[in-house]
């Protein structure tokens, strides 16, 4: 079987890492999170294997290893949620830093903390940054990059899965991506129109394209 292209959202975050139902904080901006939507979109998709990942320090990154060696993709991409814009967001750089006052799914804050001690400051994107806007932007699609993905899971999981990569010395082109709020979300937050579910899976099928061109087709 030709390895596929993985990608990965997060789960619920009402999900325990147990797998069992617990509230969301109330208020959490990660309440509404669509990635795991998206996931459910694209599940069964010839060549492509999605994930949903656990919205928890450490354990998101764990399990992405675990998908590494099971699934040995020649690509992988990251999905997170991001409420704060209507764009679809290339993260270009993820740092070596949690740094939120939010709990993760377990109750867990951290703050001022290295996510890999002595690791680098920084790990870049391994995507070709100009030709995936140009790829979104001509799908129709509302798009930006950021240099910044914020000290939280998203960075989180970033940075690890490219320490991950590099570490074994893999070569998985990496993207990760912060995904605007769903309508209905952008609604009760009184800005922004949000981006529906399928334009969003519209953006995911875009860069699952690009990547099967770009690795002379994958089944």
């Amino acid at each position: 079987m030709t390895a596929p292209i993985l990608l990965t959202g997060f789960a619920p975050f009402g999900t325990a890492p147990d797998g069992e139902a617990d509230p969301c904080p109330a208020g959490h901006p990660w309440a509404a999170d669509p990635t795991a939507l998206l996931m459910a979109r694209l599940a069964g998709e010839p060549g492509v294997v999605t994930a949903t990942l656990p919205p928890v320090y450490d354990a998101c990154g764990e399990a992405f290893a675990d998908l590494l060696a099971e699934h040995r993709p020649l690509a992988a991409l990251g999905f997170a949620y991001w409420e704060a814009s209507d764009y679809i967001r290339l993260e270009r750089l993820a740092w070596n830093r949690d740094e939120s006052p939010l709990p993760d799914a377990a109750g867990t804050v951290r703050e001022h903390a290295d996510i890999v001690p002595g690791g680098p400051a920084a790990y870049g994107s391994t995507l070709p940054v100009p030709r995936v806007m140009r790829e979104l932007s001509m799908a129709g699609l509302p798009v930006t990059f950021g240099d910044f993905s914020g000290g939280f899971l998203g960075n989180h999981l970033f940075y690890r899965a490219r320490h991950i990569i590099e570490s074994a010395d893999l070569d998985i082109p990496y993207g990760f991506f912060h995904m605007p709020p769903l309508p209905e979300r952008a609604k009760d937050l009184r800005r922004f129109g949000g981006l529906a579910l399928e334009r969003q899976e519209l953006a995911a099928r875009t860069l699952v394209g690009m990547l099967r061109t770009a690795l002379n087709g994958i089944a």
